[in-house]
């Protein structure tokens, strides 16, 4: 079978019910079986670009009858102190800015000149002959 063939409406439900079928465990050749079709034709109809077509609608679909589902478990989850579940409820939720922002800090820091005699640290250099000993 061409991948542009376009499913005709008995196709279409075989598909529609595999896909239904098929996130409760079944296998694609128990559909096709009970529908009197090889696996492999069944196979080919989904791997068509009509058929992927019909796949990503219906994970369309399944996906927004989860969704309010899910947002409530979230929202309870979140609401009992879970740091990681509050992130992701207010990402999903559009709470937090869409952009990042740039945040400039000016610190300024009044750094006192140390007391050091710099004559003195030339002297200490004479002296050691060009060794410098290790203090702890």
């Amino acid at each position: 079978m061409k991948k542009d063939t376009r499913l005709n409406t008995r196709q279409q439900g075989i598909l529609e019910e595999y896909f239904d079928r098929s996130v409760a465990g079944d296998s694609m050749e128990t559909v096709a079986t009970e529908h009197g079709i090889s696996r492999k034709t069944l196979s080919q109809w989904a791997n068509t670009y009509h058929g992927k077509e019909l796949h990503n609608e219906w994970k369309t679909k399944a996906a927004q009858d989860l969704k309010p589902k899910y947002l409530d478990v979230l929202g309870v989850k979140a609401l009992t102190g879970s740091i990681k579940h509050m992130e992701l409820l207010a990402r999903l939720m559009d709470w937090f800015p869409s952009t990042k922002q740039e945040i400039i800090t000016e610190e300024r820091r009044q750094y006192d000149e140390p007391n050091v005699d710099v004559n003195d640290i030339r002297e200490r250099l004479k002296q050691s002959n060009g060794q410098i000993k290790r203090i702890k």
